[in-house]
């Protein structure tokens, strides 16, 4: 029998005239950049930071761009081609399997959800792919349409190159000329900003930074000034940060880039100051300062393939897929890591080899944090004939948190964020609570690597001479119910406020300081300190200068638009509000955090209905986060933690992919080497112990 299909004049036509190469990559360039590319690109047009995070160069993007859009379309035609050249049926086969999984893959997420999972759109999206396919064959109306798609894919990177936000990664600029900085200076400076760190984590019951939980920061606060008032302008990192480094409020539709901000912290100082600069979301510094301290194309296009990948998944797939896939939406590089241990360094340690800078460089783009701490502490290190300079933006304490303590990870896949969907708290307070106490842990950590630092200045000497802050971008809500950003005016009490203490050179006492400062003051303040001025325009003023004022209007922005404005005085009472509960849940001991604090320490037999537990605690990695199945325990109900015959945790069950399932942290200090027995354990009513099935 001879196999007969429709060309594309509407006429029948033998299998002798398969598409040729050129007919056919049109066709298919069309249908893939509505499937695919142009879905793609609207998301990352409408977020430039993402490539600004990786530190991608207008080359990288341009790449990927063009190969993301022009690559697959190309290939798919040169397979009907060859295939074709084959056997003829071998290529109009190909070309119809091709348009069927184009136009399947348009129609799979949205069938996913709203069909309730890919087990019945898969089917039906596949049929519907081989029918437009039959379509495409049959009917010359069809293939005239596919035909008028043939622009799409110019109109597409035009959108994407030419109109969003991106255009601005692409010019060249030669922005970030120097000012009319100080020439000599003796004063180093050290500007340390930490990522997404409420003001009310740090706090005791007694209002002052906390030194058993964080004793590094409560030791540094007895040597500087504490602006325990002061609050962000923006609520978001990538607007934030280049706020303290220009004292300038963000502005909407600044990308964080130095185009953007010509004149910072970095161009002031430029000629009396040694830069060390870690920037692993923005890109203030100008590359003539900073180049070599930026990312290899290898490392840079490895990042950006990486979590693209993740990217694309969280797009295309249905829900029920995207399920299993690590959060993109609460960080903002090294998706991967969020599941997978982004670094096995043991505790306290920090690597020191023959390839340290190129190591470390490679790894902050992974966005490994520990890495930060450890170019800094290593540039402290190195004297030169200028007095430092030292900018670090760490990604920590953000989400996702991973970090105990002493700097071992332990894994969270399939628990990154129980009650938490984007950007809401939708779970019961309980599980809030939860996040908060491994936010608390990883908190902890990052005490521990300030320390680090700090006594690195010590030994060097520059300790006592230097202007030293330690701030926040912006905080973070842990209350149900409440956007965990961005701020609202429910929340601003645990966003707004952020840590922010100054150290100025010879300073050697502490005090508490209650002025309205702004976050924006930071770059004004370090230069006062440092014997300059801003001779550029900024809205921020030395914090010496701000007044005590309860009804100062606190401005919050986001990404440069403005959201909500509020009394400092609301701010404030709000803020004392969170302080009150979060000391009342701490009351027990950080591990204790749960429903039934009373039973932690409570010997059990060890054997009852435990499972075996393998630990290796010389690793960079403990599985310090106890999770599993609950049986057929009831979302809500209280359960027990046990290890090896020890009560050390309690929570409660709730519901995950349909089933009964168990979360909670316990502490390091109850898992030894080997193995070890982990019991789930219902707590009744009259407080006694049955083991879970």
């Amino acid at each position: 029998m001879r196999l007969t299909v429709y060309a594309y004049r509407g006429a029948p036509a033998r299998v002798s005239d398969p598409p040729g190469v050129g007919r056919a990559a049109l066709h298919l360039g069309g249908l893939w950049a509505l499937a695919f590319a142009l879905p793609l690109f609207d998301l990352l047009g409408r977020n430039a930071e993402f490539f600004v995070a990786r530190g991608s160069t207008s080359a990288d993007i341009l790449l990927l761009a063009f190969g993301f859009v022009l690559a697959p379309p190309l290939l798919g035609a040169a397979l009907v081609w060859a295939l074709g050249r084959i056997r003829p049926e071998l290529g109009w086969a190909a070309m119809l399997a091709l348009v069927a999984l184009v136009v399947a893959g348009l129609l799979l997420p949205a069938g996913g959800d709203a069909l309730g999972g890919s087990a019945a759109a898969l089917p039906i999206a596949l049929a519907l792919g081989a029918g437009a396919a039959v379509l495409y064959a049959r009917v010359s109306g069809v293939r005239t349409f596919v035909t008028v798609l043939a622009p799409a894919p110019v109109l597409v990177l035009a959108l994407f190159l030419v109109v969003s936000p991106v255009r601005g990664l692409l010019l060249p600029s030669e922005a970030g000329g120097a000012v009319a900085g100080p020439s000599r200076s003796s004063t180093p400076i050290v500007h340390v900003v930490l990522d997404e760190l409420p003001q009310t984590t740090l706090v005791d019951e007694h209002g002052r930074i906390d030194g058993r939980l964080f004793p590094n920061l409560a030791r540094f606060a007895r040597e500087a000034t504490w602006y325990r008032n002061a609050t962000t302008v923006d609520d978001l990192t990538a607007s934030a940060v280049p706020a303290q480094l220009t004292g300038v409020r963000p502005r909407d539709g600044e990308l964080p880039t130095t185009r953007d901000h010509p004149h910072s912290l970095f161009t002031l100082f430029e000629r009396s100051h040694e830069l060390t600069v870690v920037e692993p979301i923005t890109d203030v510094c100008p590359a003539r300062l900073c180049g070599a301290d930026r990312p290899g194309t290898a490392d840079r296009l490895r990042s950006l393939e990486s979590d693209l990948e993740v990217v694309v998944q969280h797009l295309l797939l249905p829900a029920d897929l995207r399920d299993g896939l690590p959060a993109i939406d609460n960080m903002w590089v090294g998706f991967e890591s969020d599941s997978a241990m982004g670094s096995t360094t043991g505790p306290d340690e920090f690597r020191s080899d023959a390839n340290l800078q190129r190591d470390v460089i490679a790894r902050l783009v992974r966005n490994d944090a520990t890495a930060g701490f450890e170019h800094a502490i290593a540039s402290v290190r190195r004297r030169g004939t200028r007095p430092p300079l030292l900018f670090l933006h760490s990604t920590l304490p953000h989400s996702a948190w991973r970090y105990l303590p002493d700097g071992r990870q332990y894994p969270i896949e399939g628990f990154e964020y129980p009650g938490l969907e984007s950007p809401d708290w939708v779970g019961p307070q309980w599980q809030v609570d939860q996040s908060f106490e491994r936010h608390v842990l990883q908190v902890q950590y990052v005490d521990r690597l300030l320390g680090r630092l700090l006594d690195a200045l010590r030994a060097e000497g520059l300790f006592d001479d230097a202007v030293i802050v330690i701030a926040a971008d912006h905080g973070a809500s842990f209350t149900a119910g409440q956007p965990r950003r961005p701020a609202q005016r429910s929340n601003i009490g645990e966003i707004a406020p952020v840590p922010l203490l100054v150290k100025l050179p010879g300073q050697r006492s502490g005090r508490v300081d209650d002025r309205a400062v702004r976050t924006i003051d930071v770059l004004p303040t370090i230069a006062a300190a440092a014997g300059a001025h801003v001779p550029w325009d900024a809205d921020g003023i030395p914090a010496g200068e701000r007044t005590v004022d309860p009804a100062a209007a606190i401005d919050i922005a986001h990404a440069g638009e403005p959201v909500l404005s509020a009394p400092l005085g609301s701010v404030l009472a709000q803020r004392s509000r969170r302080e009150d509960y979060e000391g009342r849940l701490l009351r027990h001991g950080l591990y204790a955090i749960g429903p039934r604090p009373d039973l932690i320490g409570r010997h059990v037999d060890g054997d009852a209905g435990a499972r075996p537990l393998s630990v290796d605690t010389g690793s960079g990695v403990l599985p310090s986060l106890v999770t599993g199945r609950a049986g057929r325990l009831a979302p809500g109900a209280v359960v027990a933690i046990a290890v090896n015959g020890r009560v050390e945790a309690t929570t409660r069950a709730f519901r995950q992919d349909g089933r009964s399932v168990y979360a909670a942290m316990v502490p390091p200090s109850s898992l030894h080497d080997g193995t070890n027995a982990v019991a789930l354990l219902e707590v009744l009513p009259s407080g006694a112990l049955r083991p879970v099935g």
